[in-house]
């Protein structure tokens, strides 16, 4: 058989198959034919000046995401167990039952990691759900493995420094074929918050948690007990601050436990982001005092975020995450988005649901970004169909009750570049549309925080998100991807929110792109779901 069609073959073979031919040996390896791995270019290098080599000494790591099992079969499965009109609603796997069915096989795993130490790297870390092999090295060995140079590039648009990969990541055929992306080649990609900060006032200002389950309507919910809640963190917290939230209002709140990925724990010097760290455990402590708190605090990286993502899944400690940090959509490579959507698309099959800011750029999602403020976009988590993308409102209460709500013009909204909708969403010309529900985030009619030392009050829907995992572990029942019970409801519990704007799009009756389906009203949003 010539050298191409053994390729062809490799290429076409299953999993399994490639597994036991992909590492015939190292020397064959290194000279079979080349496979581009598509999705691995940054997207800044369009409108970034070279400026040179990186140094080939330079210590650094990728994770190599690896290709899921029976794809579609897994897509039929999170669709059918997060349906409550299916015969498997609710019949969420383990850890160990998706590794059997979907993750990627043990000899899959062993293969590429045996190509990448033939290459001279460090497999340092293999995650418990196969998904992701950790590799290190020097910045020379890496270009070898992946048959690509590495540059060091000025962003003309942002003016900063970065690294990155010059052309798309190139693996022998039978590597190429398991491999999803090689994330880790640049560092361009920095995860942004969803919060704006306000007043600081000497004493609290802003909604409180009384208020805020009066307005909500959750004070027949319990207090979530029993329940645990996952923060999605690329900073740290102090936990001083979040006892004396807990003091001020006597919520009684365990205190949160951190979970370190890839290394990362900010908590001894948080930087700039505590602020967003600790508002998202305050306001989830606020709606469910009872529920145990885990942050998770990774690397702010692609490759952070789809280790997060992979580590969630394989602890599988919580029933609910909540995610208030962000990337423009079409700023991240589709190797990132896809690896970590592959994390998550686990944890929804073990039933565990995902609530994320949709943005605070209004239909401009990427106006802090180098794509620029004449682009309507929307923002990476919340885009994922099956992660829940929490708008904003500006909310008004009358003592403890609700009041009104009108669309806050920051709220994140639009439509995706990247996913096709979904089949319990309409959707535009066929792609997935943000935000699925919304909350209140006007810093006008913004939230008490207990932040660094001293009161504040924040805004953005970087609080609705919490807001909305705050009501989840209230619910008590796991929902898995949320959206489809959300949809089939048709606005049932929920408060339609139909005046305002977040630019292009106008809030109106039912669901609109500003607002999504409304906020909760907790009680009969839980009874619903129930019925």
């Amino acid at each position: 058989m010539s050298r191409r069609l053994r390729a062809l073959a490799l290429a076409a073979a299953p999993l399994p198959l490639l597994a036991a031919a992909a590492m015939a040996g190292t020397a064959a390896a290194q000279t079979a034919p080349l496979v581009s791995v598509p999705g691995n270019v940054s997207p800044a290098l369009a409108h970034s000046q070279r400026d040179g080599a990186v140094d080939a000494a330079s210590k650094m790591s990728v994770s190599v995401a690896l290709k899921l099992r029976n794809s579609s079969e897994l897509d039929k499965f999170i669709a059918d167990v997060s349906n409550p009109r299916s015969p498997q609603h609710g019949k969420f796997l383990t850890p160990q039952q998706f590794n059997d069915r979907f993750a990627p096989t043990q000899s899959t795993v062993d293969s590429v990691a045996d190509f990448l130490r033939g290459q001279g790297l460090t497999v340092s870390k293999v995650s418990a759900n196969r998904q992701i092999v950790t590799a290190d090295g020097t910045a020379a060995q890496l270009q070898q493995a992946f048959g690509t140079s590495l540059s060091r590039y000025t962003d003309t648009t942002q003016h900063r420094d970065f690294f990155a990969n010059d052309s798309a990541p190139k693996l022998p055929a039978a590597v190429a074929a398991a491999v999803q992306g090689v994330v880790g080649l640049d560092n361009h990609a920095v995860k942004h918050t969803n919060n704006t900060n306000g007043r600081k006032p000497h004493a609290p200002s802003g909604y409180n948690p009384t208020q805020l389950r009066g307005a909500y309507d959750t004070g027949s919910l319990g207090t979530g007990s029993g329940q645990s809640v996952a923060l999605w963190e690329f900073d740290g917290y102090q936990a001083s601050n979040i006892a004396q939230y807990s003091k001020q209002f006597s919520l009684n709140s365990s205190a949160p436990k951190t979970v370190s990925v890839d290394g990362a724990s900010y908590d001894s010097q948080p930087g700039e982001g505590q602020g967003e760290v600790e508002l998202d455990i305050e306001i989830v402590n606020a709606m469910a005092p009872a529920a145990s708190t885990y942050v998770y605090e990774a690397p702010n990286s692609d490759q952070g975020e789809v280790d997060m993502a992979s580590q969630i899944a394989s602890d599988n400690k919580v029933s609910v995450v909540s995610i208030s940090w962000g990337s423009c959509e079409p700023d991240t490579t589709d190797a990132a988005i896809t690896g970590t959507s592959n994390g998550i698309k686990q944890a929804t099959a073990e039933g565990i649901s995902f609530f994320a800011a949709s943005g605070d750029d209004g239909s401009k999602d990427c106006t802090r970004s180098q794509t620029g403020s004449g682009v309507d976009a929307v923002d990476y988590p919340a885009s994922d169909p099956n992660v829940t993308g929490v708008g904003g409102t500006h909310l008004t209460v009358s003592g403890s009750s609700y009041g009104s709500e009108s669309a806050w013009n920051g709220s994140g909204g639009g439509t995706s570049t990247k996913f096709d909708a979904p089949s319990w969403q309409t959707g535009v010309n066929g792609k997935r549309t943000v935000p699925d529900v919304s909350s209140d985030a006007d810093p006008n009619s913004g939230y008490a925080i207990y932040s660094g030392g001293s009161w504040q009050v924040y805004g953005g829907t970087s609080c609705a998100a919490p807001m909305w995992a705050g009501f989840a572990a209230l619910y008590g029942t796991k929902l898995g991807a949320a959206n489809q019970a959300l949809y089939g409801l048709k606005g049932t519990g929920f408060h339609d929110v139909t005046s305002g704007s977040n630019g292009t799009f106008k809030a109106g009756q039912g669901y609109d792109q500003v607002t999504g389906w409304g906020s909760y009203d907790g009680a009969k949003l839980a009874a619903a779901l129930k019925g």
